[in-house]
């Protein structure tokens, strides 16, 4: 890759590490193959700091097969330009400009400014697609990232941001809904927005509640109980700014719990199962994260979705996606997975590593768990500003451990080895997914990411 990286002193780990996952060429069965992606990426649209063409190069050049461009309330159609050199937010810096100029000569178009000041064109989505697009290799979807902030029942400020695909727009709702919603409403109106567009478009799309833990457990599952229509939230995104605060459960409340717990009141409800996707959430290209420490976030090459699909369009993988054909992965990923409906049985399979003990677990939620809290647990970061303790004081419910989320059966494998095994769902069972472990520590070091690789198929139900 020709883009500069100085300061970013992770680059060269996380490039191998992504090039290494490159996806298989064909999946065992019904002419399908695994497709690699992510869909949650930033660029100077909004608050990235890289040009669109450097970041899709990015990803490209390691493997992925599909990207979306997220941007925060926009969707890159019209004409925007930025300041290059100097000081202050929105700017472009005059080494990544130098970079641009020297790597896509022929994107390059500058304005200068009343005041004598140079200003450089991000350009579009219709002119990435012809200079990066190739079909059946690389896909770039529309995608936007619908940012909003409300304040729910307990009177302070929650961050609700999702992203939606293959809808080239933004609903006038993300600009003018306000902050007098509580978050499930936020959530439940966002998506009637987003449908309404995608229908009028004459577009199929998904949608996607992102990183329900930042800033500070901001969406909670009660949440997605409450929206059993979204079907898919960032199980894996970049993790949380903020420090772990005091009087959580002995696991965080990590992604995986708030996973399990929507899906128990779902599974028991009859309704459709949430499924996890693994996004970058990436801001920074040139260097570790722009937002406050601790933990580095927010960088490429972290976390991704392995889709099996017939083609590589938008339809086929949100098709895909929608029946639960893909697994999330964060440094490591499954070589198969498959799912028998009719014998309940989850069936997982992971290469083998120099050096490494790999695990599979098997996670299970049982029918008799209980609806009612164990207890409620106030937390608050120690870490924020002393006059941001308040609208980031949260109340969080703790649920059953020995009933949801339960890991039913592991297997590990010896150093080196591959590792295959599989589990059948037993009566008192409401799904099973599965968990490979992998003990390597990722470069992304932020609260509530994962603290080694793993990868996750999604939530199953017999037949």
């Amino acid at each position: 890759m020709n883009t500069t990286r100085r300061g970013f002193i992770t680059a060269a780990a996380l490039a191998a590490a992504a090039g290494a996952h490159r996806a298989a060429t064909a999946a065992p069965t019904g002419g399908k193959r695994f497709y690699k992606g992510q869909f949650h990426t930033h660029t100077y649209w909004s608050d990235g700091s890289a040009f669109p063409e450097q970041a899709i190069q990015f990803y490209r050049e390691t493997g992925y097969n599909f990207l979306g461009l997220s941007d925060h309330n926009v969707y890159a159609d019209t004409h925007r330009v930025k300041k290059v050199g100097g000081k202050g937010k929105g700017i472009v810096k005059q080494e990544i400009f130098d970079a641009y100029k020297r790597d896509f000569p022929t994107s390059v178009q500058t304005e200068t400014a009343a005041d004598g000041s140079l200003n450089v064109v991000v350009q579009t989505y219709a002119k990435m697609r012809k200079l990066f697009e190739k079909p059946g290799e690389f896909l770039l979807l529309d995608a936007v990232e619908g940012t909003t902030r409300t304040y729910d029942e307990d009177g302070v400020e929650h961050q609700v941001h999702m992203n939606y695909l293959n809808v080239p727009g933004v609903p006038e709702f993300f600009r003018s809904c306000g902050t007098k919603a509580s978050v499930a409403q936020r959530i439940g109106d966002s998506l009637k927005a987003v449908e309404a567009m995608a229908k009028e478009k004459g577009r199929e799309t998904m949608f996607i509640l992102n990183h329900p833990i930042w800033r500070w457990y901001d969406v909670r599952p009660e949440d997605l109980v409450a929206n059993p229509k979204v079907r898919f939230f960032e199980l894996c995104n970049g993790g949380s700014p903020y420090a772990p605060g005091k009087g959580l459960p002995s696991d965080g409340f990590a992604t995986d719990r708030f996973w399990d717990v929507v899906n128990a009141f779902r599974a028991r409800r009859g309704e459709p199962l949430l499924y996890g996707v693994g996004n970058d959430d990436t801001h920074g290209y040139f260097g570790t994260s722009s937002f406050s420490p601790p933990g580095i976030h927010c960088i490429p090459y972290n976390a991704w979705s392995l889709v099996r699909a017939e083609a590589l369009t938008a339809d086929a993988l949100i098709r895909a996606m929608n029946a639960g054909d893909f697994a999330v992965c964060e440094g490591v990923q499954p070589e198969d997975f498959s799912f028998d409906a009719a014998s309940g049985t989850l069936s997982v399979s992971v290469a083998g590593k120099k050096n490494l003990c790999r695990t599979i677990q098997f996670i299970v939620t049982k029918r008799d768990f209980s609806e009612k809290p164990v207890k409620t647990v106030s937390i608050e970061p120690p870490d924020a500003p002393a006059d941001k303790q308040k609208i980031y004081a949260r109340k969080i419910n703790v649920y059953d451990q020995k009933k949801i989320g339960v890991v039913a059966k592991t297997v590990s494998g010896g150093i080196g080895e591959a590792v295959s095994a599989s589990y059948t769902l037993a009566p008192d069972d409401l799904y099973v997914r599965a968990r490979i472990v992998s003990p390597e520590r990722p470069p992304v070091t932020a609260f509530q990411h994962p603290k080694v690789h793993v990868a996750w198929t999604q939530p199953y139900l017999r037949a």
